[in-house]
């Protein structure tokens, strides 16, 4: 069984009429003929038969014709997929969350992205750093084949994820916030404090969101474009940060990241840094090579951070 045998089958079935079924694969109607009588003989049953000259499936017949309409598609797709790139240049757009840069991914533009664009000249990257809601808007709109963002686990339809690293949510409070020093809180004490993050909680943190509305809670919760607002705010000891960083620092970072400072973790609650890449996307298989490359490269980088760490930690 082949995909022109289905492709063949799929388009009698449709017509149910084996001369325009052949005119319209441009084939003739005993090429046709031979390729249906080949599939029968292969599978051992008859998927048509004849009534007084009309034709209709047998229940073999519509038996496949449910099994094989997706694979058939979706074959056509992966066909049009490669046909497109090996014939022409192919545009992919990547959109990431600001907030990410430097300390979460660092150094994304100069390693990451023009190291992928010497390996794939024949992709065209376009880099699109934007707020983390704006990335997640250009993803469901169709204006970026692949996004990076640092969100809660949330489910996406259409979307295949790639998650780079995991880390607790953690709340990072000044001197004057009742919970300084708090190793741990839970989601009841949070409408107590003035918080800020790096997206709308109904986008990037959906899980805390839907738990808030179902509890009855209300936060005093404000969104911030950028790390540096961020930053600025909480050194005021004005707010406390939803924070989108690890516990500790991320590897490699830049000079200057933020060190020393001791989080409360907000029990109960995960960040993932994840890669989405939009399956609707005619550019899908060059998105998700974009996703490998990125995934192969921060891996390394973290896994290696973290083991380095764990050789200076002292016996006991």
């Amino acid at each position: 069984m082949d995909i022109i045998q289905l492709r063949y089958f799929l388009k009698t079935a449709e017509t149910m009429n084996y001369t325009k079924a052949a005119e319209a694969l441009f084939t003739s109607r005993q090429a046709l003929r031979h390729t249906l009588d080949t599939l029968e003989k292969e599978l051992g049953q008859d998927l048509f038969e004849t009534d007084h000259n009309r034709l209709s499936l047998t229940e073999y017949g519509e038996y496949l014709a449910l099994a094989c309409t997706g694979a058939v598609k979706a074959f056509d797709a992966l066909e049009a997929d490669v046909s497109r790139f090996f014939g022409q240049q192919t545009p992919l757009r990547f959109a990431w969350s600001v907030s990410l840069s430097p300390y979460a991914l660092p150094e994304l533009d100069r390693i990451v992205l023009q190291d992928f664009s010497a390996k794939f000249p024949h992709i065209t990257l376009e880099s699109l750093p934007c707020p983390a809601d704006k990335v997640i808007d250009l993803l469901e709109s169709g204006e970026a084949d692949c996004g990076c963002v640092l969100q809660m686990p949330t489910a996406r339809p259409g979307f295949t994820a790639t998650v780079l690293r995991t880390s607790p949510v953690t709340i990072d409070s000044g001197k004057g916030s009742p919970y300084y020093g708090c190793p741990e809180i839970t989601l009841a004490d949070l409408p107590g404090i003035p918080l800020i993050g790096m997206g709308e909680l109904d986008r990037i943190a959906r899980p805390l969101w839907e738990d808030c509305r179902r509890l009855g809670l209300t936060l005093n919760y404000r969104s911030v474009p950028n790390t540096i607002d961020a930053l600025y705010l909480m050194r005021h000891g004005e707010v406390s940060g939803l924070n989108t960083l690890s516990p500790t620092p991320a590897p490699n970072t830049a000079p200057g990241a933020p060190t020393g400072r001791i989080p409360t973790i907000l029990r109960g609650y995960t960040w993932e840094l994840v890669l989405l890449c939009a399956q609707a996307s005619p550019n899908y298989y060059a998105a998700q090579l974009l996703a490998s490359h990125i995934a192969n490269h921060y891996r390394t980088l973290f896994d290696g951070s973290r083991a380095a760490s764990r050789k200076q930690e002292p016996s006991l």
